[in-house]
């Protein structure tokens, strides 16, 4: 029996990790040479705002994770609580390629979520409609 909980506790633990907890992983060892990187080749790039949104995410997710994580070994028993730790680092390790600031899923991921922190530019159109509609409107004729 305790084998099952074992393997059930490892399964939960794998999957929080998955899902949310290498988010966080993310943020600190891609976001943050990303956004470093974006200011160098975008002077008016917003570090601070982007900074911030990666420490939010970064804290929120641990709290969540460490919250989670006492619970478990609080009112578990030896086996789920060892297997938990066991699914946690499995997807850890599983996922150490994806944390790369070089990662293509990565860069493009962060240039969606950062995307207000980059200037608005002058010469696109979205951005033309957005301030003077009658402008863009004789634009097009």
């Amino acid at each position: 029996m305790a084998i099952s909980y074992f393997f059930g506790a490892a399964a939960g633990g794998f999957v929080l990790m998955a899902a949310i907890g290498i988010q966080a992983l993310v943020a600190l060892f891609s976001s943050i040479p990303l956004a470093r990187r974006r200011k160098k080749e975008c002077p008016d790039f917003d570090l601070k705002r982007a900074y911030r949104r990666i420490t939010q995410v970064t804290i929120l997710v641990s709290v969540l994770i460490i919250v989670i994580t006492a619970l478990v070994i609080r009112f578990t028993s030896t086996a789920p609580a060892v297997g938990y730790l066991f699914g946690m680092i499995l997807a850890f390790v599983m996922s150490w390629k994806r944390m790369s600031p070089n990662n293509a899923q990565n860069q493009k991921g962060f240039e969606e979520a950062y995307a207000d922190c980059y200037p608005s530019s002058d010469r696109s159109p979205d951005d033309a409609s957005l301030e003077d509609p009658e402008d863009s409107a004789n634009q097009h004729q």
